[in-house]
């Protein structure tokens, strides 16, 4: 299966809705989708959400990796082996891990396509769904109980709220959750680094047992023994994000004990492949995996969900990016029910229907 035309298109996204974490304030979203066409006829689909604030990779440095780098090494790539495209693909663009996991998303797509399956079922299917939470923005403590509300009603039982700028605002905002939701629903917190070390032991002091599923990157992500010395000195389960983006990274937490939990997301890492690895090296030393994602398209969300599904250690999903475009140029590939992520398991490769 050869590869025959290779598009990079840049698509803006307008969020339904603004919000705040620790550090960023976010309106819109950058996305370039990756359109890969084959000498048998199909086209496969991929989807880069850079995160210059995490991986330090900006929109126009993942469009020049594309254009400069990795297109022209699609070009002579055998459309049938994503593997062999994403050993070398960190060589052509070491610093375009988004860029990267686009281009080998399109081909795992094209491998589903042309073997007739959702793409899960050629990674190994462990599951057919996942609880998935999702997102508050940084608030007022009475705002975001309404937000709260409003997604509860919608059928969501975990809700991730984003802290890491006051930790006495933060404490009076899961403890306002806690008592009015009840104990149906699960809270988690993500501080994205805002914390100091201090800040985060009077957040994890404040809280009474129970209120919160877990904490993710309270700290500055270089900072692995405060990470460590937190996760020590807590019952709460201390989660690493910014601090582990490919798999490199997941064998220096391991080795320094640093995190109870990892956040893999493909954009991050460079491709589900790289993902993979993560996982099993996290596997292997006994620290669970969430899922994660940036504000991306569906073929992106896609993909990370076919991958967690084949993840025998990613038993947590936080794939909620989608749902706060405005607009988005694809439809399909996942389904969310009664507070779970799905696959579209009647669709072949990534499910998705991309208008481009």
């Amino acid at each position: 299966m050869r590869v025959l035309r290779v598009e990079a298109i840049p698509v803006p996204f307008r969020l339904t809705e603004g919000y705040r974490i620790a550090g960023h304030t976010y309106t819109s979203a950058e996305n370039i989708v990756v359109k890969v066409d084959t000498s048998d006829g199909r086209t496969g689909f991929g989807c880069a959400a850079p995160a210059p604030e995490v991986t330090g990779e900006a929109p126009a440095d993942a469009l020049r990796a594309l254009l400069d780098q990795l297109i022209p090494l699609l070009r002579m790539s055998d459309a049938g082996d994503p593997a062999g495209f994403a050993r070398r693909a960190p060589e052509a663009a070491p610093a375009a891990p988004a860029a990267r996991a686009a281009c080998e998303m399109a081909l795992l797509d094209l491998v589903g396509l042309r073997a007739r399956v959702p793409l899960v079922r050629v990674l190994g299917i462990k599951r057919d769904r996942l609880p998935t939470s999702i997102t508050l923005g940084i608030d007022e403590p009475g705002a975001t109980l309404e937000r709260a509300k409003r997604q509860v009603a919608a059928g969501f039982r975990i809700l991730k709220l984003k802290v890491g700028e006051n930790w006495e605002e933060d404490v009076k905002t899961v403890r306002l959750l806690r008592q009015a939701l009840g104990a149906g629903v699960l809270l988690r917190a993500d501080a994205n680094q805002g914390y100091s070390e201090e800040a985060a032991r009077r957040f994890l002091a404040g809280l009474p047992p129970g209120s919160l599923e877990l904490l993710e990157q309270p700290t500055v992500a270089s900072d692995l023994q405060a990470l460590r010395r937190l996760a020590d000195e807590f019952e709460l389960p201390i989660m690493a994000d910014e601090s582990v983006l490919g798999a490199l990274d997941a064998r220096r937490l391991v080795e320094a004990r640093v995190a109870d939990m990892v956040n893999i997301k493909l954009m991050k890492s460079g491709g589900i492949g790289e993902a993979m690895e993560i996982a099993r090296v996290t596997q292997a030393a006994g620290i669970g995996a969430m899922i994660g994602c940036m504000d991306e398209s569906r073929i992106g969300i896609a993909a990370a969900l076919h991958f967690a599904l084949a993840a025998a250690n990613v038993e947590r999903a936080d794939l909620d990016g989608h749902l706060d475009l405005a607009d988005d140029v694809a439809s399909g590939g996942v389904l969310i029910a009664d507070g779970h992520v799905l696959p579209l398991l009647d669709r072949d490769g990534l499910g998705v229907s991309v208008n481009l």
